[in-house]
């Protein structure tokens, strides 16, 4: 919502037990794992990475369906969820990207997208990786989590950085005895909140430079 431009980062590494293949929905038992079943092998891009089953998005919609279609933005979505779902594609970033798009579209978003495959002369992992996207893009600053923040290195960059300061928040969920669930899918968010969704993630969100820590001289020099 806050970029210019927006990279989908497919060429990294695929890491097994993270969220590019997997993510949360809430049912009447609290939060439940939606997880797309792929060959791993260690060193594979998320671009490589390929789904073993498909039958298991076919599970996944069952269970939107049976903790979902009572909410407003799944009733006036599911066509659109079901053809989303219902993919032939083996490809966990096609898929990925597919989903996230259709949220993006929901939520209003404009802000151009470009996958970091497509990018010419970048190079370098982690934070050497990210500056090399940003150098590539001509970009003024960069905005991050702070879950990146363990990694940066301010020094690799030709532009400022901008960490998010995010407050969370609670909004109407479906099997509200399960109470308020937090971290879920932004799709829990949209199908619950279709009218508000976008407003409440912009009210939740800001951003502050990046401060650098002070460089330490060496030894045996003067300061």
């Amino acid at each position: 919502m806050s970029a210019d431009i927006f990279v989908y980062l497919d060429t990294v590494q695929f890491s097994k037990n993270g969220v590019q293949n997997r993510n949360q929905i809430k049912t009447a038992s609290g939060p439940l794992w939606l997880t797309l079943p792929v060959k791993h092998e260690f060193g594979r891009s998320i671009s490589e990475t390929r789904i073993v089953d498909l039958r298991a998005i076919e599970k996944h919609w069952k269970t939107l369906v049976a903790n979902y279609s009572r909410t407003p933005g799944f009733i006036r979505w599911q066509d659109e969820l079901k053809s989303l779902l219902h993919t032939e594609t083996e490809s966990v970033a096609e898929i990925a990207i597919a989903s996230t798009e259709w949220m993006l579209e929901k939520l209003g978003i404009e802000t151009k997208r470009v996958r970091a495959s497509e990018l010419a002369g970048i190079e370098g992992s982690a934070s050497t990786l990210v500056a090399s996207i940003c150098k590539s893009l001509g970009a003024d600053e960069y905005f991050t989590g702070t879950g990146a923040l363990s990694y940066l290195n301010p020094a690799d960059f030709d532009c400022g950085i901008m960490v998010q300061q995010w407050r969370p928040f609670e909004y109407e969920q479906a099997h509200p005895s399960a109470g308020f669930v937090p971290d879920l899918s932004t799709l829990d968010l949209l199908l619950n909140c279709p009218d508000t969704a976008a407003d409440l993630i912009t009210s939740a969100g800001s951003w502050k430079p990046l401060e650098m820590e002070p460089q330490k001289s060496a030894k045996g020099t003067n300061e």
